[in-house]
């Protein structure tokens, strides 16, 4: 296992870092485009119950995009079938670590997209396998806004193939006996990247480098999706993280309806955490900076500029000029998502799309419409 993990790594080579070490946010922004409420531009997916329940309505509403994303993503991935099949393995190790609730509807999925259970299980935990992607996140006090919302604005950079930009979707979740939670994704990704829950309290991931681990924990957008269903603040959240066994280094940007932020750097062995005051912008991109570098410049173009910007600015960031600063770390067509939480209001203003803070129209969703039933 160990040798063939190896070798994937080696062969898939996707690693997108920051601008000092691989990349550099070199996006022209442009002018944002308007801001529209209606129509709301990709589905937008309601399931309610247990396991078993979630995993059948999951494959029911979005069957034919999970096989497309299968055929046309995963396995344009894992192409060498060698590599595919070593995969399926690695998946398969993953399950005596996830919760048995999580288990029950990866296992309903699979059943109701006749997908071997494998396949959807590697689905939730290839992210774990490979080399880590870019992205960014910024949240901001309500001072920094001249409307006194607090905000948090989020990337998410990730190789497209030309599938995954045009296929993102809304899933709202109501687990039963758990916290409702809305999480922007992918068809057959059961897990959390980016979401916020009925609570307000909101949470997206920025990947690090990290070496290569057997699987020992659950997958890191399971362990994110437990963190939303479970907890109502940052410290509740920061709380059940140090507790729970933890599978992969990552950045975890949180933010909470008291408009309490932090960013919790995850290794297996620890949570750091990184907080700033009511008149700072709270930043994250790809580096881990709570042991002793902190706000050091020079690691990552993206990092710096959001700093830097935002401290010029502070008071005058409402939601078009957020926008616009998410516009300028946009990695062209990595950017396949582009959103803002108001965790107060409930509220996500989301663009979809290669590029998208600067190519697409970020649309409004109130959430609190679709938690309250």
């Amino acid at each position: 296992m160990k040798t063939y993990l190896g070798l994937l790594l080696y062969v898939l080579g996707l690693a997108a870092g920051c601008a000092r070490d691989s990349t550099t946010a070199t996006s022209v922004p442009v002018a944002p485009p308007a801001v529209k409420a209606e129509p709301f531009p990709i589905p937008v997916v309601e399931m309610r119950g247990d396991g078993s329940d979630l995993g059948l309505q999951h494959a029911k509403d979005l069957q034919p995009v999970i096989h497309m994303l299968h055929e046309q993503y995963l396995r344009t991935i894992f192409s060498n079938e060698d590599i595919h099949q070593r995969a399926l393995i690695g998946a398969a190790a993953f399950e005596p670590h996830v919760l048995p609730r999580h288990l029950e509807e990866i296992r309903s999925l699979a059943k109701g997209t006749e997908l071997d259970e494998r396949e959807v299980m590697l689905a939730n935990c290839f992210l774990d396998l490979l080399p880590m992607v870019a992205c960014s996140t910024i949240t901001l006090p309500a001072a920094a806004s001249p409307d006194g919302v607090a905000r948090f604005g989020r990337n998410l950079d990730f190789p497209s193939l030309n599938v995954a930009d045009k296929n993102s979707v809304v899933m709202i979740y109501h687990p039963k006996d758990r916290y409702s939670f809305a999480a922007v994704s992918w068809p057959g990704l059961v897990g959390v990247l980016s979401g916020m829950n009925e609570h307000g309290l909101a949470l997206c991931n920025m990947e690090v480098t990290r070496p290569f681990r057997l699987p020992r924990a659950m997958p890191y957008t399971l362990l994110y999706r437990t963190v939303l269903e479970q907890c109502k603040t940052v410290d509740e959240a920061i709380e059940l993280l140090k507790k729970t066994d933890r599978q992969t280094s990552n950045n975890v940007m949180l933010m909470d309806a008291s408009g309490a932020r932090a960013v919790a750097e995850i290794s297996p062995d620890a949570v750091n955490v990184r907080k700033a005051d009511d008149q700072t912008a709270l930043i994250s991109t790809n580096h881990q900076r709570s042991t002793g570098n902190g706000d050091r410049a020079g690691r990552c173009d993206r990092y710096d500029y959001l700093h830097d910007e935002s401290a010029k600015v502070f008071g005058k960031i409402d939601q078009a000029e957020l926008q616009r600063m998410l516009g300028h770390v946009a990695q062209r067509e990595m950017t396949l998502q582009s959103m803002i939480f108001e965790p107060a209001n409930r509220l996500l203003w989301l663009a979809v799309g290669s590029n998208a803070p600067n190519t697409q129209t970020f649309h409004r969703l109130d959430l609190k419409e679709h938690f309250a039933h």
